[in-house]
């Protein structure tokens, strides 16, 4: 639910929502935040910026 921020790769700039993370591989898996259609896209862990983290509940 964290909201990031893609600093790399074709997405650049572009804000996402954290759907899952992989820390085995070094993954994350996001959802573009103003996307119509909702596409999991997995970067890098390094790829992105933490913009606004949602605390555990």
């Amino acid at each position: 639910g964290t909201i990031v921020e893609l600093i790399a790769g074709p997405f650049k700039g572009e804000k996402a929502v954290v759907k899952r993370v992989d820390s085995a591989k070094e993954e994350i898996t996001v959802e573009l935040y103003e996307s119509v259609v909702p596409i999991p896209i997995t970067v890098r862990g390094d790829n992105v910026r933490v913009v606004e983290k949602i605390s555990d509940r």
